[in-house]
């Protein structure tokens, strides 16, 4: 089988994230060529218009704190920041509080977002940082 012929690819990100890249493909034992390949397909795939999932009304878009979301959920507040934490779930911290959009959750729990989410393997990971990114953005508003 001859592989598939390839393009360059430039682009600049973050260095924290470079970083993270650099730690998971160590960790996976891959290249980061071969990761970043990984993300393009997984995040490329075309959606039919027919499988595209209705999205919420806009007079649903409220405003939830983590006590109410944790309610909708069912779930303590600890997992549901466990999910926030990897980047799963979507949210803003303002100061010490964080506040999460009805709809961009609604679209979440529904999985019509997926293409949207972090990879499996691309969340925080111990290795990465000491802190998550819950932590990390604790000084700033």
């Amino acid at each position: 089988m001859v592989p598939e012929q390839r393009a360059a690819l430039f682009v600049r990100i973050p260095a924290s994230q470079a970083r993270q890249l650099d730690a998971r493909a160590r960790a996976l034992g891959r290249t980061k060529q071969d990761l970043v390949t990984d993300l393009l397909v997984s995040s490329l795939v075309p959606v039919a218009p027919a499988e595209q999932v209705p999205r919420p009304a806009a007079d649903s878009d409220e405003v939830l704190t983590l006590d109410e979301l944790a309610g909708i959920l069912k779930l303590d507040e600890e997992a549901v920041m466990a999910r926030v934490d990897t980047g799963e779930l979507p949210g803003r911290r303002f100061g010490d509080q964080w506040r999460f959009s009805r709809r961009a959750v609604l679209i979440w729990l529904d999985g019509s977002d997926a293409t949207h989410r972090t990879p499996p393997g691309f969340g925080p990971s111990p290795r990465d940082s000491e802190q998550t990114p819950h932590d990390q953005s604790a000084g700033s508003d």
